[in-house]
């Protein structure tokens, strides 16, 4: 197995007054316009977002709507976030489903590609833990690459396994029960 960003986890949690950030920092070998696509285009966003399937549509304009609606035929769940700012190809600021909970996509460009940063800012640092998304960011951040690189991957339930253990280690996640 070759050392890619599959091998290495970057997430991490600063407790803040009001709550916390979860932080994400990549360095990308695609230039800033393609990344911009894939964070936010409803074709693009499908490819590597979300561990289930789902239509997505993007009103990529402040106080526009972006919607996940999984195709699942049991317990279909919808997804809504409002687009807060828009900068492009630079910045893409919008809700996130959790209440109170915004995420902050920056992208800079770099001689050999572009850096991605990802803030996630949560009120409250007990319900982030619990909900897993220090490693469903983790998870999903590792299937961008191959989707800029014309190679979408499915997600990978092991991989989610093994970040959820290594965030646990660290008390960014709860353990998966021993049952």
């Amino acid at each position: 197995m070759t050392d890619d960003l599959t091998t290495r986890y970057d997430g991490v949690l600063e407790r803040t007054t009001d709550g916390g950030v979860i932080r994400f920092e990549r360095h990308l070998a695609h230039d800033v316009r393609d990344v911009w696509e894939a964070i936010t285009s409803p074709e693009r966003l499908a490819d590597w977002w979300l561990p289930f399937d789902a239509d997505v549509t993007v009103d990529l304009r402040e106080g526009g709507e972006m919607v996940f609606a999984g195709r699942a035929t049991e317990e279909p769940v919808t997804m809504t976030c409002t687009i807060l700012r828009v900068d492009p190809p630079v910045l893409f600021e919008h809700t996130h489903p959790a209440p109170g909970s915004t995420m902050r996509w920056e992208l800079e460009p770099h001689d050999t590609g572009c850096v991605l940063r990802l803030s996630h800012t949560v009120p409250d640092v007990t319900e982030a833990v619990d909900n897993l998304y220090l490693v469903g960011l983790q998870t999903s951040l590792d299937r961008l690459e191959p989707c800029l690189a014309g190679r979408p991957v499915p997600w990978d339930w092991d991989a989610f396994a093994a970040g959820r253990a290594h965030y646990a280690g660290l008390g960014l996640a709860t353990a998966a029960d021993a049952s």
